[in-house]
């Protein structure tokens, strides 16, 4: 049908232009907006459901994340018990790091599996805490090699101060991203865990700690 049948039928049939605009064009047009208005609403409603999934997520990984931080620390402050006193002879310092090594694995998983959401400076942290750990088994391999035993809880201890200021740094940052939380922190106060390994050592055995740590920076 060409455009000029249609002009003649329409100038004959005047009300049927009418019909087709009230009868099929507007409810068209009607179901058209409710549809769009529909698929918006479900958008809207995914993109909210999303949101909340995934501060849901974050929470989660926050959780786990520290947890694992912790348990960890936990472990080196097994090391520490490991190593002091009994460790005077070949061997005693590589088997507690064995241990160590193999207590820590089940945590590396769930902390890698759990940092999609989390933000780069936790990320960056994290990372920190590893290298720091990595930083205490070199030390105590090379007094395993020195055969310096008395020297490897006091490498534990300091290195441990470490690992635990980087975790209250990790703590930090959770909980001033929930201001929701009415839970004070004051990372001043966490000195408990910055003292998981016990005393200081001596002030003669912190000063081979210090000769030790010289001699293996120009190495």
């Amino acid at each position: 049908m060409n455009e000029e049948t249609l002009r003649l039928i329409f100038e004959n049939n005047p009300g049927l232009l009418n019909i087709l605009l009230t009868g099929v064009m507007l409810p068209l047009g009607i179901l058209w907006l409710t549809n769009r208005h529909n698929r918006k609403q479900k958008e809207t409603e995914r993109s909210l459901e999303n949101k909340f999934n995934s501060k849901i997520n974050l929470r989660q990984q926050e959780k786990i994340v520290y947890a694992s931080l912790s348990k960890i620390l936990f472990d080196v402050q097994q090391l520490h018990i490991s190593i002091s006193g009994p460790c005077t002879e070949d061997g005693c310092i590589t088997k507690a790091v064995k241990m160590f090594d193999e207590s820590v694995t089940k945590y590396h998983g769930d902390i890698s599996n759990n940092m999609l959401y989390l933000s780069s400076q936790i990320i960056n942290l994290v990372y920190k805490f590893y290298k720091q750990m990595s930083e205490l088994k070199i030390e105590l391999m090379e007094l395993n090699e020195r055969k310096e035993f008395e020297i490897a809880p006091v490498s534990v201890f300091y290195l441990s101060q470490l690992l635990a200021d980087t975790i209250i740094e990790v703590q930090e940052i959770f909980m001033n991203e929930r201001p929701d939380l009415k839970v004070p922190f004051d990372k001043h106060q966490q000195e408990m865990m910055k003292n998981v390994c016990g005393i200081p050592p001596s002030g003669t055995l912190k000063k081979k700690y210090e000769l030790f740590k010289q001699n293996l920076a120009e190495k």
